[in-house]
């Protein structure tokens, strides 16, 4: 014969321990906040400094072809011919060497013929479409000009006479920034993920520790229940069950008797 009070005894002791689940779902609370938050850190902070390089390498090429234009238009200046001036290989190949970035590093003409390169089999060639274009536009605006190709980064500034007419270009071919989501970009930004990963698993610690400090007086009440007044309960209710069966067994004895 089942006994209510028993039952009731038993649901409501168990109800009242305190579960794994109730420390999951707080501290899971917080650690999926908290991760959301450092993974878009990372995110912005790989995109800065992504941005940083290219402006880096940007700034690099700049005055790399920059002192060679000085120096050439120096040289022109002084009444030397531009595609003459053979001299300009051994400056080209020196600023090569100066940068293990760059790819090339070409003088070209007006007209957009390379006049001296330090990839010896380019001299005599013309430039592609695109790269003509984007001189044009350096031409037309008098500034520096840039264009990507192949993979490629052509940069380029202009030349000038004496008279301060355009007359050829000074160019620097190096590797175009990677795309975001490419190989080489996630390899470079491969440090700062595993931070970001290392992060989250401190976390994930950190988060199960301040939920079980959060909930800590919510289970010495659960506890001091247990102990107190709910143990109490429980004798009492252990006492009356005592009394129940002993009178149910009489009873029954009762009964058989009859």
């Amino acid at each position: 014969m089942s006994n209510p009070i028993s039952a009731s005894v038993r649901d409501t002791d168990n109800t009242q321990k305190p579960t794994l689940n109730a420390l999951l779902e707080v501290a899971g609370l917080w650690w999926l906040m908290i991760s959301a938050g450092v993974l878009l850190i990372a995110a912005l902070l790989l995109q800065v400094y992504g941005r940083e390089v290219d402006s880096i390498q940007q700034s690099r090429v700049s005055l790399t072809i920059a002192e060679l234009q000085e120096t050439i238009e120096t040289d022109i200046a002084l009444g030397l011919d531009l595609a003459e001036n053979h001299g300009i290989t051994f400056k080209l190949e020196a600023a090569l060497a100066a940068d293990a970035s760059l790819h090339a590093i070409d003088v070209v003409s007006r007209n957009g013929v390379a006049l001296f390169s330090t990839d010896r089999g380019a001299v005599g060639e013309r430039w592609q479409a695109a790269v003509t274009t984007a001189a044009d536009a350096g031409v037309h605006g008098n500034h520096r000009w840039s264009t990507v190709i192949d993979n490629e980064t052509v940069s380029g500034v202009l030349l000038h006479n004496a008279f301060g007419e355009v007359i050829g270009h000074v160019t620097a071919t190096y590797a175009a920034p990677p795309s975001r989501l490419s190989a080489a970009a996630l390899r470079v930004g491969m440090p700062l993920w595993m931070a970001a990963l290392a992060s989250l698993a401190v976390l994930a610690m950190v988060s199960l520790l301040a939920a079980r400090w959060a909930l800590a007086p919510q289970y010495r009440h659960l506890e001091a229940e247990r102990t107190g007044v709910l143990n109490a309960s429980n004798a009492k209710a252990t006492e009356v069950r005592a009394r129940l069966d002993e009178c149910l067994a009489k009873l029954d004895a009762m009964e058989a008797a009859e």
